[in-house]
């Protein structure tokens, strides 16, 4: 091959790279952004109208986080059948419907089976994204799709963001569903057409032979090693952003502005730094970014414990925001350089479940940790110390290439 032809597809790389990131970044922001938390922003608005008990709520919550852990270990046998892309485009598909849906409940109920679904969708959404990547990406290009896949949550929080105040006036909260609901619809059928154009491969079905070769165990050690990061993060992650507020106003005695503040810097922060923590990932490793990573987020949990000032808050703030959506990235982006793509499915689903069981097991520690909420996240930054000293035991991905664990 001559130098122009070397240069030829070294530049179609990066464009079908860079297509495949923005629309799964978009698909990401849609399940994720819309479809999981922009129900939690505008709640207050629609409780008037449907009668949400706190109860209600949290019933509600629960049966989504069952339905996304439900969705992922099924998800792996879709995949198989029908095709990562046909699985991923359906899904959000479905839930741009389900955001249409929202704008016409009537009761807490519907609301509850609204989210639920919502819930699912999302885990069918992004568990094919891995495989996918492993499959229509170069090696080279991704730790930074993935890791800006990653960071579609932000995107997503940052339109809810804008949108809520612009189309609540009065509490006319369904409108804000509809809008969603019509604009996620749109975004799916553009990305759907540019799948099909650039990456027309993550819908090809796998064959017979493709599905043997696939077969053999996938609990390994590497990938346990894997999940049990993912675990780790969730025990740190969960508890870290569910008990900021309630520590900060009610034993620092600060403001929810100040803290609406710190939640700013994280999702502000949040937009870039998937991408460039995968882009990092690119030249120096995956396992090194992570490493970084999880001493940036154990500096913030230890930042908040034992804080005096308020820019040392806004610090702490910042390495969240730098390792959370860092994390989230290259876990993803260890799976797909260490893996087939046939393969990657189904251990990123498992890895979900992990995720999950995780952070559920943090959130009820942490709600039993007697006396002061600064031992949550003394806690959560001795676990993220322990999640990069596992980390180091990792095998360079780049020594790897689907070579099998050892």
């Amino acid at each position: 091959m001559n130098t122009d032809a070397i240069a030829s597809s070294a530049a179609g790389g990066f464009t079908r790279a860079v297509c495949i990131a923005v629309v799964f970044t978009l698909f990401t922001a849609i399940a994720f952004g819309f479809g999981i938390y922009l129900f939690a922003l505008i709640m207050p608005a629609m409780r008037p109208s449907i009668g949400f008990a706190n109860a209600a709520i949290g019933m509600a919550s629960a049966g989504a986080q069952i339905a996304y852990l439900a969705a992922a270990l099924v998800c792996p046998m879709l995949t198989r059948r029908f095709g990562a892309g046909q699985v991923t485009v359906c899904a959000v598909a479905v839930g741009s419907l389900l955001l249409l849906a929202f704008a016409g409940i009537q009761g807490a109920w519907q609301a509850g089976v609204v989210l639920a679904g919502l819930g699912a969708m999302a885990a069918l959404m992004i568990v094919p994204t891995v495989g996918a990547i492993s499959k229509a990406v170069p090696f080279a290009y991704r730790s930074a799709v993935n890791g800006l896949v990653s960071s579609g949550t932000a995107y997503g929080q940052l339109a809810n963001g804008l949108l809520v105040p612009w189309l609540l006036p009065g509490g006319q909260w369904r409108s804000i569903w509809l809008v969603t609901g019509t604009g996620s619809l749109a975004i799916t059928l553009i990305g759907f057409v540019i799948l099909r154009i650039i990456a027309p491969d993550v819908f090809v079905r796998e064959t017979v032979r493709k599905r043997d070769e696939a077969s053999g165990s996938i609990v390994t050690t590497r990938n346990f090693t894997v999940w049990i990061l993912l675990a780790l993060s969730g025990m740190t992650c969960g508890p870290w952003q569910n008990y900021l507020s309630s520590y900060l106003t009610e034993e620092g005695r600060l403001s929810l502005a100040t803290v609406g503040q710190l939640w700013s810097i994280i999702g502000g922060v949040g937009l870039f730094s998937g991408l460039i923590a995968g882009m990092l990932a690119d030249r120096i490793g995956v396992r090194v970014v992570l490493v970084a990573s999880y001493i940036a987020l154990a500096c913030s949990a230890l930042l908040i414990a034992l804080h005096t000032q308020i820019w040392q808050l806004r610090i702490a703030a910042a390495c969240f925001g730098l390792s959370f959506y860092a994390i989230y990235g290259m876990i993803p982006a260890y799976i797909s350089k260490t893996v087939d793509a046939h393969a990657a499915a189904k251990i990123f689903a498992i890895a979900n479940v992990f995720l999950g069981l995780g952070t559920a097991l943090g959130n009820i520690m942490a709600g039993r940790v007697p006396g002061s909420l600064q031992w949550v996240f003394i806690s959560a930054s001795a676990i993220a110390f322990i999640s990069m000293a596992i980390t180091l035991t990792l095998q360079d991905e780049r020594t790897l290439r689907h070579r099998p664990d050892r």
